[in-house]
């Protein structure tokens, strides 16, 4: 058997012992609840970073396939303004904008932007590419359509 003084002293270490290892492991969950929050705004922001640039893409095709005439595509095509930098719009703020004054014939340095394609004669079938970086990866999403020259 050990003494008095020596069972005092083993009862003190691991006290001491206990208590950093119930420090380590609250720290240790404090900083996953932590990184996961800061992970959720992450994916929040992307989410709507994704959707505003989505409505953007989804005004110019409606704006280009209802409200733009087929000569104005084809001036689009010559003097080849194909890109529109989406980093900065917002999506409220572009509705009474006309949609071919957003073209600009430089492409933008960064993502998120639109690329206008437009090949044919008669019918004009117009490609939308929607440029975006996801996580470190550039993704393409695509839309196409059709426009001709056709007389009311």
């Amino acid at each position: 058997m050990l003494p008095y003084r020596q069972k005092i002293l083993v009862k003190r270490g691991f006290t001491l012992i206990e208590v950093l290892c119930s420090i380590t492991i609250f720290s240790v969950l404090f900083m996953t609840a932590l990184f996961i929050q800061v992970d959720a705004l992450k994916v929040k922001t992307y989410n709507e970073e994704m959707n505003n640039c989505t409505l953007v893409m989804e005004y110019v095709k409606n704006s280009i396939m209802y409200n733009c005439s087929y000569d104005s595509l084809l001036n689009l095509r010559m003097k080849e303004r194909t890109y529109i930098d989406c980093s900065n719009l917002k999506f409220q703020h572009i509705k009474n904008i006309n949609v071919t004054t957003l073209f600009s014939d430089e492409k933008p340095l960064k993502e998120p932007y639109i690329i206008l394609k437009v090949t044919g004669e008669k019918v004009l079938r117009v490609n939308l590419q929607l440029h975006a970086k996801m996580y470190g990866n550039i993704k393409v999403e695509e839309c196409d359509f059709y426009k001709g020259n056709y007389k009311k």
